[in-house]
Formats: C-alpha cells, structure tokens, sequence
C-alpha cells in the first residue's frame, strides 16, 4: 500500500474520531450511545430509589393503623430496590466514565493530528501553555458532559420528578407549599449568581489560558531569563497573569460563589427539615394529613432541594465543559495544510531547492521577502547571509513549508510544493534550527524521533557522526538516560549535536541548517562543524549564519537583506565586488577573530 493510500485509508479508518466541525454535539458523537444506555439505566434506577421510601411509608402507615398488612413483603421490596436502583446508576454512570476516557484519548489525538495537519507557522506561533491547556485541560473539561450530563444529570431530573410526583400524589397542597419555599430559593441562587456566570466564565477562560500560557513559557526559558537578568520582567508578566486570574476568580466567588452558599445553607437538610417540620406538623393537627403520611416529606423532600441543587451544580460545570468543548471544537475544525499525493520516482531534479518570484508576509499587508528567487544545487552548500530580521529565516522555514508563499513558487526536488505530500516533503528536508527541540525521554528516544523503528546500532552510528558519543556515554544509564532527569542535562552545544544526530538518521537528500551552532562554545562549535561535514556529504546544504567566516568555503553565497536577494556568489567574488557582503566580512573582521572552523564540507574518509 502506497503512502497516499495509507493516508486515505487511515482516513476511512478515522470516521469514529470526533468530526472537525466546531458543534458540541458533533464532539460527543462517539460516546452518544453509551449516553443513551446512561440515561435510560440511571432513569430506571432512580424510579427504583424512590420504592424504599414509598414501602417504609406504606409499613408506617400501616403500623400507625393498626394493621398488620404485609411488612416483610414490604421490606424486601425496599430492599431488593434498593439494591437494584443502585446496582443499576453504577452501571449507567461507569458506562459513560469509561465512554468518556475513551472519547478524552480520541480527542487529544485528534488534536495533536490536527497540529500536524495545519499550517506549522500556526502551530509555532501558538504559544505551549495554550496548546497543553487545549490538549490537556480542556479536553478534560468534556468530563462532565460525557460522564455526567446522561447518568447523574438523568438520576437526579427523575428522581426530583419521581419523588415530587409521589408527594404530590400523598398531598398536593403540601407538597406545592414546600416547592414555593424551595422554587424560591432557588430563584434566589439564579438571581444573584447566574445573571452574571456567563461573562465571568468566559473572562475565567481566557485568563486561565494566559497564566497556564505564562507559567510554561516561564519555566521553559528559566535559563535565558537568567543569564539574561530578565527574571524581573518574567515574573512581572506572571504577576500579570496571576493577578487577572486571582480577580477573575474573585469576581466568581463574590458573584455566583457567595449566592450560591447562601442558597445551600438555606437548602441543607437541617434546613430543609425545620421547614417541613413546621409544615407538615399544621398539616398533621388539622387533620388535613394522616400522621403516616408525613413521613416521606421528611424522607423525599428533604431530599428534592438536594437534587435541585445537585441540577444547579451540574449546569454550572456543564457550562464550564461547553466553553472548553467549543475551543476543542475550533481546533479541530482548523483547515488542514493542503497537500498533493506522494511524486512518482524519480523528481524532475533530485535534490534541488528552488524559489521562484516569491513574496511572503506573516502579515499579507507587511510582506517579509519580496519577489525572491533562488537555487540551491543538488550537493552544493548554499549560504544565506546578511542583517539580523532580512528574512534569511523565513527563507528556510518556506522551503520547509511552515507556510505557503502569497505569490510565487518553492520547488524541491523540482516540485511545488504545495503539489506534494507533506509526509514526502519532510522525509526529503532535513532541519535544524538553532532552537534546539527535545522531549523529556531517553537520549536513545531523541535521536531516534520520527523514526521508531530505528534500532540502537543505528542510533549509536548517528551519535558517532554527530559526535556526541563519548558524550552520551558518560551519562549516568548512557543511551537510556533521559534528558532533563538527574544526571541528564546537557549543555547547548550538546543538544544541538542530538539534533544533528536525528538529522544524520533522518538520511534525507536536503539539509536546512539554521544557525546551528549559535548555542556553542567554541568547542563544541568545532565539534559541531565536524559533525556537519559528515552529515553534509553527498547532501544539498542551506545554511543560514550570521559568522561569515563559517560559510567562507561555500560554493554559493546569498546575501538577504530587507527581504530581497541583494548579492549571489562565492566568497572571492563577493569580496572583490565590494559589496554588502565585503562590508559584512569587514566589519566581523574588525571585531574578535572568529574562533569556528571553515563551511561544513564532506569529511575525506
């Protein structure tokens, strides 16, 4: 089976994951039935629940008569009820739990599919703590919608209509006078919480997702906020954070929060007693109640506000997992980068970068390159050059197809880009960008990323050309330590040669290096120089640098500057030009000699 018909199938096979399609009731869809089941076993066992309460009452009655009728029979009816209406909300409410675990797993792997669907500037320009509270907590937030809304919301709307209804059936006229009581209260709780809830949630939303934004980013860049003394205003964009929640939350609680505590203390069973007591006593001496009958408004009504309140919570965090579902919801329903099928061997021109005419722009108003047109051979190193912001870097990260141009064409291999899979264009581009990526897993497990089936002879084969190896070694479990723990840091030149070893294993025909050593020391520069001129033999090299002097020896130099192709050569021609690059190299060349080695070129074996 070709790639392309892989992805068609695994697309066939991916009807059950939650449609891409902002609507509530298209995420849920795959735990609909065990909902429905839900409802129907837990509507069923709250009927059940009210039985022991009626058969005591018909025993009281009974008793209080002087009839002996038939207690035993009475009693196990109770309890075989009892056990039944139990037995029977398990089950319905670990229906829909075990529904929900599997329906939280569909949609963070739907997620993380559509992360690598859509565009990957979209996804570099979200921020971490967005997308691990999108992945993370919002998806958890579906809960109680799933788990909850079918089984506990069902249980208690029937047994409030159960219960009342057998109340009203003993006396209406009490039973209407304790639900004015009740309805009135409640209206107290709606009042004073709910009129304001549906703003303060969405406020809640957003300064949730800024301090979970603020804390990772934090923690993340702890070591450049110290080495570059920024900790002050790091912590002041937390405080920031911190505070907008702490107010936010406040508002919540002064709000919804203090209505709603004042609303359960008013409804808390010794509450609700000393209102049932009084009334049913006046029922009780003017002979409007028989003594017997009292007994299940002390045993179900006491229990009716309970319910009430337990349907006011229930809403509260349903509406909790809407506002989180709907964000899901919108992720999913991000168009996907679109793609063409995988080329049919062999490409017009195996291992050639070219751009044709093309102009981009983060923003379309404010393009960053401007009609730029470039070659880079097939097994030639091509630099790129010039002022820090001239868009040497978006260069790289169109070839790469983070995006897509406004106008013009990239071409590798001699294809659109856009005309290709991008499974193939990825396996064909090998990148390292001077931030250097790492998952907290194994050494092994880094080098190996993308490539699973990798074995450890061949991971040790691309360590040794990275020249990390020794390095890796000394490590306290070597290849299995993981990166992060105990014994497992490394420093920047260290994990851009990890990186360089994922690219070595990658074995793809073009390499896209961006700065890669702007994170050494002079030594492991070196050392990544050499690991470079293994990995860049026999490949087509794009190298970005800001050190001219470490792309001196390349076979074509371009220079970018305010986002256009400004010079194009080797190095003695641009000098003798005398042109931007001649006042680049002479302006490096008035500061500190340049302590790395000469272009990344093919090692001699």
């Amino acid at each position: 089976m070709t790639t392309t018909d892989q992805r068609e199938h695994d697309a066939r096979e991916d009807t059950g994951d939650p449609p891409a399609q902002p609507g509530i009731g298209a995420l849920i869809r795959p735990a609909r039935g065990s909902m429905i089941l839900s409802a129907i076993l837990t509507g069923i066992g709250a009927i059940l629940s009210i039985v022991p309460y009626i058969a005591l009452t018909e025993m009281a009655v009974a008793w209080l008569r002087g009839d002996g009728g038939h207690p035993r029979t009475l009693a196990a009816v109770a309890v075989v009820a009892a056990l039944a209406g139990s037995l029977l909300y398990s089950i319905g409410v670990g229906l829909t739990h075990m529904a929900e675990a599997r329906l939280r797993h569909r949609l963070r792997m739907a997620l993380v599919r559509t992360l690598g669907r859509i565009p990957l500037g979209r996804v570099d320009q979200t921020s971490s703590g967005t997308i691990r509270k999108m992945v993370v907590d919002d998806t958890a937030a579906i809960h109680t919608i799933v788990a909850h809304l079918a089984g506990d919301f069902t249980y208690a709307g029937v047994s409030l209509l159960v219960g009342f209804g057998y109340l009203l059936w003993v006396d209406w006229r009490l039973a209407l006078l304790l639900l004015a009581i009740w309805s009135l209260c409640i209206a107290l709780a709606i009042g004073v919480g709910l009129a304001r809830a549906g703003g303060i949630m969405r406020a809640f939303g957003v300064a949730q997702t800024r301090l979970s934004a603020t804390t990772v980013e934090m923690v993340e860049g702890i070591e450049e906020i110290k080495n570059f003394q920024a900790a002050d205003a790091a912590r002041t964009r937390f405080d920031e954070a911190r505070r907008a929640f702490a107010d936010i939350s406040y508002d919540w609680v002064h709000g919804f929060g203090r209505g709603m505590a004042v609303v359960y203390a008013l409804l808390h069973p010794a509450a609700v007693a000393a209102t049932v007591a009084p009334a049913a006593y006046l029922f009780v001496r003017n002979g409007w109640l028989e003594p017997g009958y009292a007994l299940p408004f002390f045993l179900i009504g006491i229990g009716v506000p309970q319910g009430l309140m337990q349907a006011v919570s229930l809403v509260q965090h349903l509406y909790e997992a809407r506002m989180a579902a709907g964000a899901t919801a919108a992720m999913l329903a991000e168009a996907p980068m679109p793609e063409g099928p995988d080329p049919e061997e062999p490409v017009p021109a195996p291992g050639e970068v070219r751009l044709e005419g093309v102009t981009f722009g983060y923003d379309p108003a404010q393009p960053v390159l401007h009609g730029v047109s470039l070659t880079a051979a097939a097994g030639e190193v091509t630099a790129l050059v010039g002022p820090s912001g001239g868009g040497k870097t978006t260069i790289a990260r169109l070839i790469a197809r983070f995006h897509d141009p406004d106008s013009g064409t990239v071409r590798v291999g001699g294809l659109d880009a856009r005309e290709v899979s991008l499974e193939w264009l990825l396996s064909n581009i090998a990148i390292v960008f001077q931030d250097v990526s790492l998952v907290h897993d194994t050494v092994a497990a880094n080098i190996a990323l993308g490539h699973a089936d990798a074995d450890r002879a061949r991971i040790k084969e691309a360590a040794k050309a990275a020249r990390v190896h020794e390095r890796i070694l000394r490590l306290p479990q070597g290849y299995d330590t993981v990166i992060g723990d105990a014994g497992g840091v490394l420093s920047g030149g260290e994990r851009q040669r990890i990186t360089l070893a994922r690219a070595y294993l990658q074995d793809a025909p073009i390499l896209v290096l961006d700065e890669a050593t702007a994170q050494a020391d002079p030594r492991s520069e070196r050392e990544i120089h050499r690991a470079l001129g293994a990995l860049a033999r026999g490949r087509t090299v794009i190298i970005i640098a800001h050190r001219l002097a470490t792309i001196a020896g390349a076979d074509r130099i371009l220079v970018v500057d305010g986002g256009r192709i400004v010079e194009s050569g080797r190095h003695a021609e641009l000098l003798a030009a005398d042109g931007a690059y001649a006042a680049l190299w002479r302006a490096q060349q008035a500061g500190p000699a340049d302590a790395a080695s000469a272009t990344p070129a093919p090692e001699e074996d």
